[in-house]
């Protein structure tokens, strides 16, 4: 008899064999995913397959690693990285002539990694191989494989590209012009709180405390913060000032010309044309519509705008603010 247990956001399983207790991680905050991975246990656990390494075909790790994906991370996250990232491995593992898990070895993965580095980046490579790791990872912990021979592969170096900072007088150059424009309350919040793009079109009026200085966005309806319920973050008297005019009592805080929701193009499309390009920001940020407002790191309690450009499809950065979601890699 196996039995799952929440210790802190991360959940357990227990079970007794030959007269022992055992336990492990099962890695995962999600309920649903916990509960099927019981089933499939219990069954392993009745029929003494336990210990036994099955010797599953690639093609069937495939589908059951992106279910996994699928069902434990954000769908955005699942279209852009993870499915892409393992068809590519598989697709090349199987044109090594391997069928099942067991066949990858280390060279094999190392030649792989060779292969990429042939057509992508240095950091594309990296992130590559550690969701070929991820799901070989995924093999040994359901009892798959005995050995993840790709987290062995000794992994390439990440090539330094740290993003680019407006100065304080490039951001008020920004300021007085998006005040002049329906976004500024958008842009206001974008700078003063940090937020995503995705957070700045779903974030509802109820959510801003003004009585408690607080903003706390959670899930909802197409939409869902990274691997938490709710985000909570100050409402300071700057921003607080500039929202209140616009207050009301339900509904989307920021709507386009039509009225409706934003859309995540449409944002970061409408960022561009009204306030990037009349700021005559640098090609760098005009030309890609990746500038957007937040709060990097504190240097000194100054804020800042920053802008993510790409340079061609390999050099991507993690997007927020008013960048497109789509645009990331």
């Amino acid at each position: 008899m196996a039995f799952l247990q929440k210790r802190g956001d991360i959940w357990y399983i227990y079970w007794r064999q030959n007269g022992k207790k055992h336990g492990r991680s099962l890695r995962t905050k999600k309920k649903t995913v916990a509960q099927q991975y019981l089933k499939e246990f219990e069954y392993k656990l009745a029929t003494n397959q336990l210990d036994q390494q099955s010797d599953i075909a690639l093609d069937t790790l495939k589908e059951k690693y992106l279910e996994h994906c699928q069902a434990t991370k954000k769908e955005s996250t699942y279209q852009r990285h993870d499915l892409p990232r393992i068809n590519r491995f598989v697709e090349y593992m199987e044109d090594e002539g391997v069928e099942k898990a067991s066949q990858i070895s280390q060279a094999l993965a190392e030649e792989y990694q060779r292969h990429l580095l042939d057509e992508y980046a240095p950091n594309t490579v990296r992130h590559s191989m550690y969701a070929a790791s991820g799901m070989l990872s995924f093999a040994v912990n359901r009892g798959y494989l005995s050995d993840n021979v790709v987290k062995k592969v000794k992994k390439v170096k990440a090539e330094k590209n740290p993003p680019r900072y407006l100065s304080y007088d490039e951001w008020e150059q920004v300021r007085d012009i998006a005040e002049d424009t329906y976004l500024w309350p958008l842009v206001a919040m974008a700078y003063y709180a940090g937020f995503r793009n995705s957070e700045l079109r779903f974030l509802t009026w109820p959510e801003i405390h003004f009585d408690r200085g607080v903003i706390t966005i959670t899930n909802k309806e197409g939409f869902s913060l990274k691997n938490r319920e709710s985000r909570t973050v100050p409402l300071n008297e700057e921003l607080a000032e500039v929202l209140r005019p616009h207050r009301e009592d339900g509904g989307y805080c920021f709507l386009n010309r039509d009225g409706e929701q934003f859309g995540d193009a449409e944002l970061s499309d409408e960022f561009k044309r009204l306030v990037v390009k009349p700021s005559g920001l640098p090609h760098f940020f005009a030309a890609h519509a990746q500038a957007y407002i937040r709060q990097p790191p504190r240097h000194a309690g100054r804020q800042y705008l920053q802008g993510l450009a790409v340079d061609g499809p390999q050099k991507r950065h993690y997007d927020h603010g008013l960048c497109p979601s789509g645009t990331s890699g």
